[in-house]
């Protein structure tokens, strides 16, 4: 017997080995096992088993690292999928799939304490405080939390233990399972009718169940969560499971309350857990013990068993594509694994990327939508402030007006910048100097609170000098603005007023949670923050949303700039009005005839849509055709500009061959980067696109067939969601 062996290296195929014969009756596809390999052993996965080999001289399995299989039959068919899709290795694929503390070595055992066969009752006092505090717990409880609750010694359960009262077994830690806390039930509000029409027509598939994509385009607050936790019931009921992806960690334990709020069995992944809390909530999932999985991007791959929908909220986000290999993206991973499993997908969104409204445009997806907010309420008025008019730098006149008016009538305020620090510059007003990163192309930004500058894209950091290092000039011109400058001007301007910062260099993971949820509950009154604060949250008192700069994305060279800027304006805009007092959004810009921001401000996605789709069609860009991307860099950058110039023959050549059968892929490049050095390298692109996916991957793997230089690293991202 010989298996294929998928390894986590980025290598185009699987090895072969032979299976020893005591490993013949156990071995399955989907154990990970040890194998040699070259100089050393690594572990990889049991991909198929197989009565015969052509190859001449194989080796032996070292060991079974599994006691059953990780990755089940359908998981494994899905990582055959990424592989072939994204170009990357099968044993990367399922590398991916599995949480790293499933991965990383055994769950620790601990000892747990279990009520004994004997029913009399215990004669000494301090043992029988123990019995009788046993008897309080659910479930069994550990040797040291017993002993806790009955303020007792270890020499008392043991007198339990030889009456045969107790008995104390050894589990693996991740079956120990903490009681919950209590939960708070919600009732099921009356639906619109638009949320009614929504699910009637999704109902055929939730039921049969039967494959089918639902995208559910509906405006902020209009109840597009509600028509969620609908569906999913209509799957419990049919004794089936759903998965609900969430773009953001932060999201996720508001959405978690919602959910547990209404459904018994809920489990989270996501990366922010420790490993034995991930392994613990995987293990759950395999087990059964979960009906409805809720977590980011690679929460896609949990190892439910009778899968009847998966819903994928704010599908648009970019959170979703994973940025290293395998490149993939888990709303186009929930599709195929939804269609493997003959069940629905919902795709929700108030601003649904382009991909999926063209897909909902030609029939592909069931297309519905939710136009209102729910209650009747209205959707807040934006009001456009041209800046270029405006003698202010930060604040407007207008917007200063409306915070202090928000404040005075007792409401809370949103002030968005998608942008961190204090100063995006730094330039000497003499020499003109300007501080630059010596590793990227890129300008460095001034953190004022560190008095360092510090670049975005490889982190380094800098004192910033007490003069010029140029002419000794002793002052600095401090240039555009973010967050850091934003906090320091709006506590200059409204004094007293309680506020927080919320920004990934203030908060983060459980700080993250505190700060919104002070915010939510009325404590702060004035919340300044990044895109961190703009999507998904529902805070009912804020009356006012102010967009400091609505244009920051808008010209970056990259061909989702115009569609990003629109998401942003939309998605901040709909925290505010989500109350009885309504609320207004005032977005300052320097563009404000740009279609993007207008048809934002006109809360008018579809306007904004076919202008968008005209304008990629003309350049030939998604979702006009299907792209990848493939990017070289080297510390020398000729060499990274040669290496570009012979892997984008190759991939001309293989162009032609799929020509010949009928498949267009054009090659455009190389070309430098749009930024052209980061982390020391010098960067050169080259862009594939086409009509058909199927070329476009075979063309594609040319990337993975080529040897290169070791100087040269390259990487293939097929479906870019930037291209930088």
């Amino acid at each position: 017997m010989y298996a294929r062996i998928a390894l986590d290296l980025p290598v185009p195929t699987e090895f072969t080995y032979s299976v020893p014969p005591e490993m013949r009756p156990s071995l399955q596809p989907g154990q990970r096992v040890r194998v040699p390999f070259r100089h050393t052993t690594r572990v990889g996965y049991c991909v198929a088993l197989e009565t015969s080999t052509d190859i001449a001289k194989t080796k032996d399995i070292t060991s079974v690292v599994d006691k059953e299989p990780l990755v089940p039959p359908d998981l494994l068919e899905l990582g055959k999928w990424i592989s072939e899709y994204y170009a990357c290795s099968l044993g990367e694929a399922l590398q991916a799939m599995l949480p790293g503390g499933v991965r990383r070595g055994q769950p620790k055992v601990r000892r747990v304490v279990r009520v004994g066969d004997q029913p009399a009752p215990a004669r000494a006092k301090k043992a029988a405080l123990v019995l009788a505090a046993l008897e309080r717990f659910e479930t069994p409880p550990t040797v040291g939390a017993l002993l806790a609750a009955a303020s007792s010694s270890r020499a008392a359960l043991s007198t339990l233990e030889r009456a045969g009262l107790a008995r104390v077994d050894a589990m693996e830690a991740d079956e120990v399972f903490e009681t919950p806390p209590p939960r708070e039930r919600d009732e099921p509000p009356v639906l619109t009718d638009a949320q009614e029409t929504a699910l009637a027509a999704m109902e055929p598939d939730l039921l049969q169940p039967s494959y089918g994509a639902h995208l559910l385009l509906g405006v902020t607050g209009s109840g597009k969560t509600e028509v969620y936790l609908r569906a999913i019931a209509s799957t419990l009921r049919c004794k089936r499971q759903a998965i609900v992806l969430v773009p953001e960690i932060a999201l996720t334990p508001q959405t978690v309350r919602r959910f547990r709020a209404r459904f018994d069995r809920v489990a989270v992944l996501h990366s922010a857990q420790s490993e034995s809390s991930r392994r613990k909530e995987w293990r759950r999932i395999r087990q059964g013990e979960a009906d409805v999985v809720v977590g980011p991007r690679s929460a896609v791959f949990a190892p439910v068993e009778r899968l009847g929908l998966i819903v994928v909220d704010e599908e648009h986000e970019n959170s979703f594509k994973q940025d290293n290999a395998p490149r993939y993206n888990a709303r186009d991973v929930a599709l195929v694994r939804a269609k493997a499993a003959s069940c629905p997908v919902i795709l929700g969104s108030a601003t649904p990327s382009l991909e999926s409204f063209a897909n909902a445009r030609r029939g592909r997806y069931g297309l519905h939508r939710l136009p209102e907010r729910v209650g009747g309420r209205e959707m807040p008025p934006v009001e456009l402030i041209d800046m270029g008019l405006e003698k202010a730098r930060l604040f407007s006149r207008q917007l200063r007006l409306a915070v202090s008016q928000a404040i005075r009538d007792g409401g809370q305020v949103i002030l968005f910048l998608n942008r961190r620090g204090f100063a995006t510059v730094v330039v000497c007003p003499r020499c003109k100097h300007t501080f630059e990163c010596p590793h990227c192309s890129t300008t460095l930004v001034f953190h004022k609170g560190r008095r360092r500058t510090a670049c975005h894209l490889c982190g380094h950091q800098a004192r910033l000098p007490d003069a010029c290092p140029e002419c000794h000039h002793a002052e600095f011109d401090m240039v555009g603005s973010g967050t850091e400058r934003v906090t320091e001007e709006a506590e200059q301007a409204w004094p007293g007023i309680s506020m927080a910062r919320v920004d990934s260099d203030t908060v983060r993971g459980a700080e993250l949670e505190r700060v919104l949820e002070e915010f939510r509950a009325g404590t702060t009154r004035i919340l300044i923050g990044t895109q961190m604060v703009a999507k998904g949250h529902h805070f009912p008192k804020v009356t006012l949303v102010g967009v400091i700069n609505a244009d920051t994305a808008l010209h970056l060279p990259d061909f989702r700039a115009n569609e990003r800027t629109f998401a942003l304006i939309s998605q901040v805009a709909g925290r505010a009005g989500r109350g009885d007092d309504g609320g207004r959004v005032l977005v300052q810009t320097y563009n404000p005839d740009h279609y993007a921001i207008r048809a934002a401000a006109e809360h008018d996605y579809l306007k904004f849509a076919e202008a968008e789709l005209e304008e990629r069609e003309l350049v030939g860009m998604p979702p006009s055709r299907r792209a990848a991307v493939v990017s070289l860099s080297a510390e020398d950058d000729r060499g990274a500009e040669r290496a570009g110039r012979e892997l984008a023959a190759a991939l001309r050549a293989a162009a032609e061959r799929a020509a010949e059968v009928g498949h267009k892929v054009e090659i455009r490049g190389p070309a430098r980067a749009p930024i052209e050095r980061i982390r020391g390298r010098w960067r050169w692109m080259i862009l594939l696109l086409s009509d058909s996916a199927t070329a476009l991957a075979s063309v594609a793997r040319t990337v993975k067939a080529t040897r290169f230089p070791k100087k040269i690293d390259v990487t293939l991202d097929v479906d870019p969601i930037a291209v930088l």
